[in-house]
């Protein structure tokens, strides 16, 4: 069997603290190898390359789409900056792996979502949660139950990392850049949502902590298509401090299922739990391995979050957005969709 030559598109924080080290053993296994790495960065393409070791390296992506052969490609991009890279990557055939949020342009992702749809290509968005160990025990729980309401709540604490993913304009704020896991998880959980209200408090520039100008707090209401709802609060407030808190429910007849990433608990027992302490990157292994397992076996059925119906958790979030900036309205996904096809 001929190892999975796998290209990567954008070196930044992600794919240099989760995806590259989740592929190291693959490729010390023989089950992949390092043929192209491509960032605009040049410095931090040759510090990737040092690191890893790649057959080639580039700072144009239409240059190594162009003279690689390859069997996958990892997009690990800031959303706002994707161009072409999946309309190529699509048209070529080639197994894609994409970074979360998709893009902040609903009007791309329905445009990428198309031409994925047309290529048949193997894809997965990179929503991690699915990949915890406790979600698949917790999925089946609650496939026995009866949900009919779902609460998250995120107060996430510490100083901004990154520029970008400190500036609404640039990674949506919040709730599209990291909450969007959660609500994705919902989605595994519970099928698709049909709608969304939102409320957000926004900070002023007096209350802000530089670069951030991402707002306090979102209030965010959802409708699935399965006669449930869920609510979403989550605060961004906590810069100074390193407590933070977060929690995770499903509300069944005579049951409520609490979500952790190490264990599942039913009324307050609880009823699954890893057999280990999970470490940190865990989940991006588990995702990693199960994407390369499904180019190898050439089975697009295989990735738990293929990127055509994962348009459903970007719409979610991005529809959030929308009611929040237009004072609260009811968003209606299919009709948002809709509207940007």
């Amino acid at each position: 069997m001929k190892p999975v030559r796998v290209g990567c598109i954008g070196l930044g924080w992600i794919p240099t603290q989760a995806h590259l080290p989740a592929l190291a053993p693959l490729a010390e296994e023989g089950q992949i190898v390092f043929q192209a790495f491509c960032d605009q960065n040049e410095e931090t393409l040759q510090t990737q390359a040092k690191a890893y070791k790649p057959v080639a390296t580039y700072t144009d992506h239409h240059e190594m789409l162009d003279k690689e052969e390859l069997d996958a490609v990892y997009l690990c991009i800031p959303p706002t900056v994707h161009s072409d890279e999946v309309t190529i990557i699509a048209d070529k055939g080639i197994p894609l792996f994409v970074e979360k949020p998709q893009t902040l342009d609903i009007k791309q992702a329905i445009q990428f979502n198309a031409e994925i749809e047309k290529s048949g290509i193997i894809s997965q968005v990179g929503f991690v949660y699915r990949y915890e160990a406790s979600s698949e025990p917790a999925r089946e729980l609650i496939a026995q139950r009866t949900p009919r309401h779902a609460q998250i709540h995120n107060y996430y604490s510490g100083k901004p990392i990154r520029y970008w993913t400190s500036r609404y304009e640039l990674c949506g704020g919040s709730f599209v850049e990291n909450t969007i896991h959660s609500i994705d998880l919902l989605r595994y959980f519970l099928g698709d949502i049909d709608a969304v209200q939102a409320f957000y408090v926004e900070s002023l520039p007096e209350e802000r902590m530089e670069p951030m100008n991402l707002p306090h707090a979102y209030n965010v209401n959802y409708r699935f298509k399965e006669r449930i709802t869920a609510n979403a609060n989550i605060a961004r407030i906590m810069n100074d401090v390193s407590f933070n808190k977060r929690g995770f429910y499903v509300v069944s007849h005579d049951s409520i299922i609490e979500w952790h990433p190490d264990k599942v608990l039913e009324n307050g027992e609880v009823v699954w739990e890893a057999p280990e302490p999970p470490q940190g990157r865990d989940a991006f292994f588990a995702q990693t391995r199960a994407f390369i397992a499904a180019v190898l076996a050439e089975d697009p059925s295989m990735p738990r979050s293929p990127y055509v119906p994962s348009l459903n958790s970007l719409a979610a979030v991005m529809g959030a957005n929308a009611s929040a900036e237009s004072g609260g309205q009811l968003i209606l996904l299919e009709e948002l969709v809709a509207q940007n096809s």
